[in-house]
């Protein structure tokens, strides 16, 4: 069921850009209220102009691609988009990252180093990330074997690490020469090694993160012993570092193995791969989301996710750093499209009305600590196959359009489109509005920001977030509580600060998740082939509901990896519950993927409401009570 978190009605709700004029208001307000319509409608109606008039290639590219192009060419276009940000970052000598889908992937690699461009990466099946010059773009989407291009697709880890506690921590005293997770003793996993012999010996957990940078030196400490890394997929960056460290801290037996997941979306998708067909990987674990996978359908991570547990593995992920509906942290919406009975003059589609009461409210207000975040909206057509065609819109708080997503949905493009806020200012909204085609159920993320009340704005929140391939039906998605210290921070000005763990005792009944940890359940219309799952209800009364996070595990842990120190977030979760995994499968080497889901689950501590919630999952899992559970017998 969508839950929706609601601030008393006020008086004068705000359309896209303008207010809903009732009785009674001055004459100021009216026009205040004119002007900001005037605002909005210039701006939206230069995009869709923008839209109606795309050429064969364009309409193979981004919208962020186009209009970036059309600003730089046409002054009368950026006078109609005052303070407009395409988002894109454009290189000092004009090149823009990409990503290219394509038929023919050396081919198209060599056109892109002719075209004075630079291949980041290439994948069997087509997939080419390039640093491509704006000025190219068109020739390379108009390639018969290119089908799109597009803005590369931004990966992040869940780390919610403070580097001031960390300073503040490191200047208190000398880091000690090995550091060991807190974790190790509050999921107990110290004593279980002991009473039961266990200690990851037969098992090779595979990290998937950022980089190892630091693996050298965390080896020459002592932290880490010999690392299979897939040759040529070392990365860039410490976060695999710090997951390899909290791994081995709780499972010292265990072979340890690592890949990037940062290359690209297709690349990471192979690597997952690849660490079970030639790593032989028996657990793995990543930290990472890609802003583009779906939450409806399992798209091309989650679908490698789901062959390597068909074929045996035990795969880990976080559950994200995006907040909750629970303790009101969150940034996302979702619900079937309502349109508003609020049209824009001049301007083609209808405003989705966020508001289920009587009132019409046709945008969602950001807080402040959404500048510079990532906006994402999904609706419920299948991936790739998409033929309704919605938009996303970001308006300042005089009702001028700052940043947009525009593509064309035609039948075979992704049912997706993306934003980025501005980095300054403030009183930013957004808006979603549907050009054409069906209603949909719709999925409106402002990643890691927030939806707030906002003057004549009421704030509107589900639950849900936890999406992707964390989702997968066979993963484990990881939500985070702290063992050790507090998080020493409010996640925005006027917040509690994040609560304290258990360290040195033992997780318990009473502990407290992260505030900042994703929730679920997860809402799905389509198998990982497009076929629907309700034929004919893709609405929030159709479809099937994955019970997603599953389970918690421990953050706020030391490492020795600069900037790791403390480990906060759902990234220093996941290789806790991995590695606890290993430990029950050297105790029994022969367990199946079921028979270890059963002993994990069946022995979490609940947290919060009794039973499963869709913050915590099961509850925090505990090794002990986990490998009895199994069948493991003490010695």
């Amino acid at each position: 069921m969508v839950r929706f978190r609601r601030v008393a009605a006020r008086s004068v709700p705000l359309a896209v850009g303008a207010l809903l004029l009732t009785a009674g208001v001055s004459s100021a307000q009216t026009s205040a209220a004119d002007a900001a319509t005037a605002r909005t409608e210039a701006g939206i109606n230069a995009l869709q102009g923008i839209k109606k008039t795309l050429t064969p290639a364009e309409l193979k590219q981004s919208s962020q691609l186009v209009v970036e192009k059309r600003l730089r060419a046409d002054r009368t276009l950026a006078a109609a988009l005052p303070g407009y940000q395409s988002g894109l970052a454009v290189g000092p000598s004009g090149t823009v990252s990409v990503d290219i889908d394509s038929t023919a992937g050396p081919a198209v690699s060599r056109a892109v180093q002719a075209a004075g461009g630079t291949v980041r990466s290439a994948t069997p099946g087509g997939a080419v990330r390039a640093d491509l010059p704006l000025s190219a773009v068109d020739a390379i989407a108009s390639r018969g074997d290119v089908s799109t291009v597009a803005p590369a697709v931004q990966a992040m880890t869940w780390n919610e690490s403070d580097p001031q506690q960390q300073r503040r921590q490191l200047a208190a005293k000398a880091v000690a020469a090995t550091q060991v997770s807190e974790g190790d003793k509050a999921h107990g996993a110290d004593t279980a090694r002991t009473k039961y012999g266990v200690n990851g010996t037969g098992v090779k957990v595979c990290v998937l993160s950022d980089g190892v940078d630091s693996l050298s030196k965390s080896q020459t400490a002592g932290e880490l012993p010999t690392v299979d890394v897939l040759s040529g997929q070392a990365g860039s960056g410490d976060e695999g570092t710090a997951m390899l460290e909290i791994v081995h801290d709780l499972a010292p037996g265990a072979t340890l193995g690592f890949a990037t997941a940062f290359g690209s979306e297709a690349g990471f998708a192979a690597n997952i791969r690849a660490l079970r067909t030639l790593g032989k990987c028996t657990v793995i674990v990543d930290d990472v989301a890609y802003f583009d996978e779906s939450p409806f359908q399992d798209t091309q991570v989650a679908q490698a996710v789901n062959d390597v547990t068909a074929a045996g593995a035990l795969y880990f992920s976080s559950a994200g750093n995006s907040g909750n509906l629970t303790d009101g942290s969150s940034g996302y919406y979702e619900g079937d499209f309502r349109a508003s009975d609020t049209a824009l003059p001049g301007v083609t589609g209808t405003p989705h009305d966020f508001d289920p009461g009587s009132a019409t409210q046709t945008s969602d207000a950001l807080s402040p600590n959404s500048l510079g975040r990532p906006v994402t909206l999904f609706w419920s057509d299948p991936w790739g196959k998409s033929a309704n065609d919605y938009d996303l819109y970001i308006l300042n708080s005089s009702g001028s359009v700052v940043a947009s997503s525009t593509n064309k949905q035609t039948g075979t493009q992704n049912p997706y489109e993306s934003a980025t806020v501005p980095s300054t200012g403030s009183g930013y909204r957004v808006a979603v509005v549907k050009t054409s085609g069906a209603d949909r159920f719709i999925a409106l993320n402002v990643i890691r920001g927030r939806f707030v009340d906002s003057g004549s704005l009421k704030a509107f929140s589900t639950a849900g977030v936890t999406s992707g391939h964390s989702a997968a039906a066979a993963a484990f998605s990881v939500a985070a509580a702290p063992a050790a210290t507090a998080f020493g921070r409010a996640l925005e000005a006027g917040d509690p600060a994040n609560p304290t763990g258990p360290y040195p005792g033992l997780f318990s009944a009473s502990s407290k998740w992260e505030r900042f940890s994703s929730d679920g359940q997860r809402h799905l219309f389509y198998a990982a082939d497009g076929t629907e799952l309700t034929p004919g209800n893709v609405s929030s009364t159709g479809g099937a509901t994955r019970a997603k996070p599953d389970i918690t595990a421990a953050d706020g842990v030391a490492t020795s990896v600069p900037n790791f120190q403390p480990f906060y977030g759902t990234s220093a979760a996941a290789p806790h519950a991995a590695a606890i995994a290993a430990l029950l499968l050297s105790g029994k080497p022969t367990a199946t993927p079921a028979e270890i889901r059963t002993a994990l689950v069946s022995t979490a501590i609940d947290l919060g409401a009794p039973g499963y919630d869709a913050v915590t999952g099961n509850g925090v899992i505990m090794a002990g009570p986990a490998l009895a559970a199994l069948g493991v017998a003490a010695k």
